[in-house]
């Protein structure tokens, strides 16, 4: 498979529901409408841009490549750029929510 603009667009799409499923499901690391939503453009944005081909590549067990449908190809862009979305936005959630955690405890009393 080439690469695409429009299995480009298919990941950022993803990516920005991906980050905002992901921040429905995990409570603790929310960061705004506005913070998930550009954290889910960049991270399908980036898996669009750099993972595209990987993505949609299927082997057997020998090592021969499968030929994918398009309607496959769709799927797969869609889950993969969810995906990075909500992995994306799982790591910046962490990471801001123990920035917090460090300045609460390192507040004097």
């Amino acid at each position: 498979m080439e690469w695409t603009t429009t299995s480009l667009i298919i990941q950022i799409v993803a990516g920005f529901f991906g980050a905002h499923i992901a921040a429905i499901v995990s409570h603790e690391h929310r960061f705004g409408f506005v913070g998930h939503s550009l954290v889910g453009l960049i991270a399908g944005g980036l898996s669009g841009w750099f993972f595209q081909t990987r993505a949609v590549t299927m082997v057997t067990a020998s090592g021969s490549l499968n030929a994918v449908s398009q309607p496959e190809v769709f799927a797969l862009q869609g889950l993969s750029g969810a995906i990075m979305g909500a992995i994306a936005m799982f790591c910046v959630g962490f990471i801001l929510a123990e920035r917090r955690a460090s300045q609460e405890q390192s507040r004097p009393e």
